[in-house]
C-alpha cells in the first residue's frame, strides 16, 4: 500500500511539472488580441452592470458560462489575471476527473496517461490561439467539457443522479452539448446504465429550463439559433473546415494510418515475443508521432468500434466511456484530435483511450508508454515553438499580453494609451479591444464576421442600430476572414455597413504597416448618449 501511495505521488508530481512546464512556456501568451475570446471577457462585466444578454448583446451559446463568469468576475474582478485563475481552476478540475475516471476503470498508469494527455495537449493547446484552457475562443466550450468530464466520472463511480446534474448544466453551456447529452443517454439507456425514470427527470429539467430561459430571454431563439449561424453559407463552409469535411481525403487517410499502427502495436504486444516486439512497437510509435495526430484521428472510427465491442461484450465500461468520447466529438468527425475546436471536444475521448489501452488491452500495456511519451513530448514543443513567437508585449488597464505580430503590437499599444473614454465600435470581430481599454459599445452585434453578418438583413439590422445608437468611435481592423471564404470587411461582404460608417464617421487615425492595419474614424457630430442611458 505504501509502494503504490509512493508511486501515484510520483506520478502526480510528473503531471504538475508538465502542466507547470505548459503554463510557463505559454504564460502570458494565450490571448489574441482581436479574435474570439473577447467576447467572453467582455460580456460578463455588462451582464454585472445590468445589461441583459440576447437583447443588448448578441451571444450564440446558451446563457450559463457567461452567467457563471459573471458571478466569479464581480468577486475576483475583470482582469487578465483573474480570467488566468478562472481557466487554471477549470482545468485543475477537468485533469483531477480524468484521473479518478483511469484510475477507477483501469489503474493509476490510465489515470496519469488521461491527465498526462490534457496537460500536455489541450491545457495550453497552440494549434490556433483560443485552443487553450486559460483564454478560450468559448468559456461555453471549457465549462462545458469541465461538466462532461465530471458527469463522466460520476457515471464510472456510479452516481448516475449527480452525473445527470453535470450533464444538464453542459446542455446549457453548447447547443452541441445538448445533443452529445442525447447520444449519451441513448446510449446509456440501452446498456442500462441509466433508468428511464432518470431519463424521464432530466428530460423534465430540460422542459422547465427551456421555458424559464424562453420567458427570461424572449430572444434567445433569434440568436442561439439565428439562421445565419446554421444555415448559411459562410457558416456551412466554416463547419465543413472545422469537422474536417473539406480536407476529408487527407483527415481519411491519417485516420487509416493511425488505425493500422494501432492494431499493429497491439497485435506485436500481444502475439509476438518481446525480443521482437518490443523494438517493432518502438519503431511504429516513432512513425505514428511524426504523423501529426494520426494517432487521435484514429479514434473518431475507432471510438465506434469500441461501442460494438462494449455492447457485444456487455462491458459497461467501454460503453460508458465511447459515448461520452462519440456524443463529444460529433462536431469534428474526420478531425478528433487537439487541434483547433479538438481541444477541449477530445478530452472524453483521452479517457476512452486510456482505458483501452492500459485496462482493455492488457497485454505489455505499458509498452504504450513510449508512444504517450512521444506525443505529448511533441506537442510540448510544438507548443514552446509556437508560443515563443509571441515576444511583443501589449500593455492595457486589464494586463499585459504578448502578440506574434510586432506590427500589431506597436498599433494597439498606440491605440490602448492614446484612446480614452466614450464608446467604442470595432470591425470585425474586435470586441476584445474593447475590454482591454475598458469601453463599450452601443451596438448588440460585435462580432462581425461574414457568418454572422454576411446576411443582408443581418447588415440592415445593424446599420439601424448604428442610426439609433451611434458609438464615439469605430475602429475597423485587418482581421483575415478567410476561414469564412472572404476577403474583408467591407471588400466582399457588409459593403453597405462600411459605406454607412465612412459617410458618417471621419478618420482620426490611420495605422497602415505592413502586417496590421487599423482605421480609427471618429463621429462627424456628438454621439446621442440617449442610447445609452436608455440601455444602462
Amino acid at each position: 500500500m505504501r509502494r503504490r501511495c509512493a508511486s501515484e505521488l510520483a506520478l502526480i508530481a510528473l503531471l504538475l511539472i508538465v502542466a507547470a512546464l505548459a503554463f510557463s512556456q505559454s504564460c502570458q501568451r494565450w490571448l489574441d488580441p482581436i479574435i474570439d475570446t473577447g467576447r467572453d471577457l467582455y460580456i460578463p462585466e455588462q451582464i454585472a452592470n445590468g445589461l441583459r444578454l440576447y437583447r443588448d448583446m448578441r451571444y450564440q451559446y446558451p446563457p450559463l458560462a457567461p452567467y457563471l463568469l459573471a458571478l466569479i468576475t464581480s468577486v475576483v474582478g475583470h482582469s487578465l489575471a483573474s480570467y488566468a485563475v478562472i481557466g487554471i481552476l477549470q482545468s485543475i478540475v477537468i485533469a483531477a476527473a480524468l484521473w479518478m475516471i483511469g484510475r477507477r476503470t483501469a489503474g493509476t498508469i490510465a489515470g496519469f496517461v488521461a491527465a498526462l494527455f490534457f496537460g500536455a495537449l489541450s491545457f495550453c493547446g497552440a494549434s490556433t490561439w483560443g485552443a487553450n484552457f486559460l483564454f478560450p475562443y468559448s468559456y461555453g466550450a471549457t465549462i462545458g467539457i469541465a461538466l462532461i468530464v465530471v458527469s463522466l466520472a460520476l457515471f464510472v463511480y456510479e452516481q448516475p443522479a449527480l452525473a445527470l446534474v453535470g450533464l444538464f448544466l453542459a446542455t446549457w453551456c453548447k447547443v452541441e452539448y445538448a445533443i452529445g447529452a442525447a447520444v449519451i443517454l441513448v446510449a446509456l439507456a440501452f446498456a442500462r446504465r441509466v433508468s428511464l425514470r432518470h431519463i424521464a427527470m432530466f428530460i423534465g429539467a430540460e422542459v422547465v429550463a427551456g421555458a424559464a430561459a424562453l420567458a427570461y430571454f424572449p430572444n434567445i431563439r433569434d440568436n442561439v439559433f439565428a439562421p445565419q449561424l446554421t444555415k448559411g453559407e459562410p457558416a456551412h463552409r466554416f463547419f465543413e473546415v472545422v469537422s474536417g469535411v473539406s480536407d476529408w481525403p487527407i483527415y481519411v487517410v491519417a485516420s487509416l494510418a493511425g488505425i493500422v499502427a494501432i492494431i499493429a502495436i497491439a497485435w506485436l504486444l500481444r502475439s509476438v515475443r518481446p525480443a521482437v516486439a518490443i523494438p517493432a512497437v518502438i519503431v511504429i510509435s516513432v512513425g505514428l508521432t511524426l504523423m501529426t495526430h494520426a494517432f487521435f484521428r484514429a479514434w473518431g472510427f475507432l471510438q465506434f468500434a469500441v461501442l460494438v465491442e462494449g455492447f457485444r461484450k456487455r462491458n459497461a465500461t467501454l460503453v460508458t466511456l465511447s459515448a461520452f468520447s462519440i456524443a463529444t466529438t460529433l462536431r469534428i468527425p474526420l478531425s478528433v484530435s487537439p487541434v483547433w475546436y479538438g481541444f477541449a471536444l477530445i478530452i472524453p475521448t483521452y479517457a476512452l483511450i486510456a482505458y483501452v489501452l492500459f485496462g482493455y488491452l492488457q497485454a505489455r500495456s505499458m509498452w504504450w508508454l513510449p508512444l504517450v511519451a512521444m506525443l505529448c513530448g511533441r506537442e510540448l514543443v510544438e507548443q514552446h515553438q509556437l508560443y515563443a513567437l509571441k515576444a511583443f508585449p501589449i500593455d492595457s488597464p486589464r494586463g499585459r499580453l504578448y502578440d506574434a505580430n510586432s506590427d500589431r503590437a506597436r498599433v494597439l499599444n498606440a491605440f490602448i494609451q492614446h484612446i480614452h473614454g466614450g464608446t467604442l465600435a470595432v470591425f470585425p470581430e474586435g470586441i476584445t479591444l474593447d475590454y482591454l481599454t475598458q469601453r463599450t459599445t452601443t451596438l448588440s452585434f460585435h462580432t462581425f464576421t461574414p457568418v454572422e453578418t454576411a446576411d443582408p438583413r443581418v447588415e440592415q439590422a445593424i446599420i439601424d442600430e448604428f442610426a439609433a445608437r451611434p458609438p464615439d468611435l469605430v475602429a475597423i481592423v485587418s482581421r483575415d476572414v478567410s476561414e469564412y471564404g472572404y476577403r474583408a470587411f467591407g471588400v466582399d461582404y457588409d459593403r453597405r455597413l462600411a459605406a454607412h460608417i465612412f459617410q458618417n464617421y471621419g478618420v482620426i487615425r490611420n495605422f497602415r504597416l505592413p502586417r496590421f492595419q487599423m482605421i480609427v474614424l471618429s463621429a462627424r457630430r456628438p454621439a446621442s448618449t440617449a442610447g445609452d442611458s436608455a440601455r444602462r
